[in-house]
């Protein structure tokens, strides 16, 4: 199968299955190293190969390999979150980069990428560290003597080395799941329950509805979403239990004729509690009154929220976001609520119905992906990770990206010129500026009269 020696490890080309096989057993799993992702990667024209290192006939490393080209001829080879292999290991990983160097090269590339899928140093939910429960920052060094630039650990919107996790081994049903949420969080899920919204698996039918409150939640919270053809691509190549494309719902003419009669019940239940309070002056009665009063003023409250919600609208998505499920976990990619619907607290029921997902079906990790603004409450980002938070967990950094030079006089020459570019754009980017502030100026100046 293509096998190259090099020392004691030979190098080949897997078939979909033997990666597969292996891919699913490793601790470093990831969706991004998988054969659906392969497959959908390979449908939309990218050069994708599956590679392995065999030592004495058996598999200790795999990877899934792009190769892309940039229109100026530049040639990348990349793993990303990979390759899979035990890092402990201070013979394979030298001959496992000396292998990827070999191919890199093989392909003309400038560069070799890689980013293992391994923690950095173990952290909390508050983002503090905790060296003495895991520290893999010594890996740094080991890359680093092979020829490897660590790109930094600053956050990553790409290849995304924040996130925040959580651990699903220890519920053994649904009510210990959500009893390891905040109340403030199980408030929300259950008010969600009780309003009536659901969950619908988008297929290429209802592609449509998906992406509609995809893209209006992202341009509402500015986030970067994909072009519809990449989720429709999705589903085409990948199976449905890999790719989720999930919609939380509302009937709103079933939800206003719930909470009408709801508030109807309640509105008599409070007037015959009334009239008892009158009648014998009972305090037991009277403290009654003031809980079903409270949810009367609820139900009034809710029937004046929707007011601007009108029957015809029907059934409406209120949020959609994207979940890839594979081997060990859960992963909630991206999406978001629509905001004129942000009451029905959309996000929250597709966050829990996946988790109970994953419960059902034994994935032992639920991933909310990229996570941004822990250090503090003035960071972008730093709300969604609060929200995250209620629902438990901790987070979790990884060691990053990692960059060899392969071609080094090409790898330096597109440093360069990528660097006067940027200099360019900034350079450019401030004159604009000048130029509109100057004509801002001569604007206030006063006419000179004639």
């Amino acid at each position: 199968m293509n096998a190259q020696p090099t020392t004691d490890l030979e190098f080949a080309l897997l078939s979909d299955d033997e990666f597969e096989a292996f891919a699913l057993a490793h601790p470093q799993n990831s969706f991004l190293q998988s054969v659906d992702f392969a497959r959908f990667q390979r449908a939309r024209g990218q050069q994708v190969e599956l590679f392995g290192a065999r030592r004495n006939g058996e598999l200790v490393a795999a990877g899934k390999l792009n190769t892309t080209t940039t229109r100026l001829g530049y040639t990348v080879l990349e793993c990303a979150k990979g390759p899979l292999l035990d890092y402990t290991d201070p013979d394979l990983l030298p001959a496992v980069v000396g292998l990827l160097r070999q191919r890199a090269t093989e392909r003309k590339a400038a560069e070799l990428r890689i980013s293992p899928n391994l923690k950095y140093v173990a952290r909390d939910e508050d983002g503090a560290e905790h060296p003495e429960v895991l520290d893999n920052r010594p890996l740094l060094a080991r890359l680093g003597g092979l020829g490897f630039a660590h790109q930094g650990l600053e956050m990553n919107f790409v290849n995304v080395n924040w996130m925040f996790v959580k651990d699903l081994t220890a519920a053994a049903d649904a009510e210990e799941l959500i009893m390891g949420t905040s109340y403030r969080t199980r408030k929300a899920i259950r008010k969600a329950e009780k309003n009536g919204v659901f969950l619908e698996q988008a297929t290429l039918e209802t592609l449509d509805d998906f992406y509609g409150a995809l893209s209006t939640a992202g341009d509402g919270k500015g986030f970067v979403y994909r072009e519809r053809a990449y989720y429709e691509n999705l589903l085409r190549t990948t199976n449905p239990e890999f790719t989720k494309l999930m919609m939380a719902k509302i009937d709103i003419p079933a939800y206003r004729k719930s909470i009408t009669e709801r508030l109807a019940a309640e509105s008599a239940t409070a007037d015959g509690l009334r009239r008892e309070v009158e009648e014998t002056g009972s305090k037991k009665k009277a403290n009654r009154l003031k809980v079903v009063q409270d949810l009367v003023d609820s139900y009034e409250r809710s029937l004046k929220d929707i007011e601007r919600f009108p029957d015809s609208v029907g059934v409406a998505t209120v949020a959609a976001i994207h979940f890839i499920c594979y081997a060990d976990e859960v992963v909630c990619v991206i999406g978001g609520t629509v905001q004129d619907y942000i009451y029905f607290n959309g996000a929250t029921s597709l966050y829990w119905g996946m988790m109970l997902h994953a419960l059902e079906k034994g994935y032992p990790r639920y991933n909310f992906y990229g996570t941004f603004g822990i250090s503090g409450e003035d960071q972008e980002g730093h709300g969604g990770y609060e929200f995250k938070k209620g629902f438990g967990g901790e987070v979790v950094q990884l060691v990053g990206d990692f960059v060899l030079p392969v071609r080094p006089a090409v790898f330096h020459a597109n440093r360069l010129a990528r660097q006067a570019a940027t200099t360019g754009r900034t350079a450019a980017a401030a004159a604009r500026k000048a130029a509109a502030t100057a004509r801002t100026l001569v604007a206030r100046l006063p006419l000179r009269r004639s």
